[in-house]
């Protein structure tokens, strides 16, 4: 992230959901390197990807122009950021088959020998792949370094695309397109149902039928394009049950 005129992001990235947002101020000892380092490990631990992190010096005014013009954050936070005091962690990852994205900002009062942070918890808004634009897989793929196409549907343990898929298809080529200087994974994905070699096999296929229709019907150069089938090696939900098995599956863009 970078500030421009000390109060303005030179670049960001809007996110819709629900948002949470809680201010605290901690007990009396309690430093902002505490409680940064706190978030932060259990972030990773709980399979949060962290976008982007700044500790006091290194985040320069950043905070504290975040608290007074992106985050509704008080005035004594804001003031808690003077002096580059502050620090800054911006997480995303998933929990209940749901996108979050957490924001904390941290800030330290020495003089009351206190800090004060901010949480903002953006549970993000599910998105109809047949009605999201190419702007919206550009900010995911920015964030997340992936975009996963629901609508790009099968045959039953068949790659031979179903007429339903072209919606999602002409997404995924308008992006590509969009976006010419970039080489892509195009990646399957299965559920859990059946043996491990014959879903990878599938996924290898289905994937190599999204490139080669990104190819022919497109005009995608091959070059930018690597299909890579990893069958039901990386699920986003249970497979316990219908719902969870058809998040699972899918096919992404993954930038190389």
């Amino acid at each position: 992230a970078e500030l421009v005129n000390s109060n303005k992001l030179k670049d960001s990235n809007a996110i819709e959901g629900e948002v949470t947002f809680i201010e605290y101020e901690s007990a009396e000892g309690v430093t902002a390197t505490q409680i940064y380092r706190t978030f932060e490990i259990q972030l990773v631990k709980a399979g949060f990807k962290l976008v982007f992190s700044c500790r006091s010096a290194d985040c320069g005014n950043m905070p504290m122009h975040f608290v007074r013009n992106y985050i509704d954050g008080s005035e004594d936070l804001g003031n808690s950021m003077v002096e580059k005091k502050g620090s800054f962690i911006v997480a995303t990852g998933s929990h209940e088959n749901e996108t979050y994205y957490v924001i904390i900002v941290v800030g330290e009062n020495s003089h009351e020998k206190m800090s004060r942070y901010v949480i903002n918890i953006i549970k993000q808004e599910n998105l109809d792949t047949n009605k999201v634009d190419v702007a919206s897989v550009s900010d995911k793929i920015k964030m997340e370094g992936s975009y996963a196409f629901y609508g790009i549907q099968f045959d039953l343990n068949s790659a031979v695309l179903k007429p339903e898929a072209d919606e999602s298809l002409d997404l995924m080529a308008d992006y590509l397109a969009r976006f010419s200087d970039l080489k892509v994974l195009i990646v399957g994905h299965t559920d859990n149902s059946g043996e491990f070699e014959m879903n990878k096999v599938l996924s290898e296929k289905r994937a190599e039928a999204v490139v080669s229709v990104l190819i022919s019907k497109y005009k995608i150069d091959r070059k930018r394009l690597t299909p890579v089938g990893v069958g039901m090696a990386s699920p986003k939900a249970s497979n316990a049950n219908e719902e969870g098995k058809s998040i699972n599956r899918r096919v992404e863009i993954v930038l190389k």
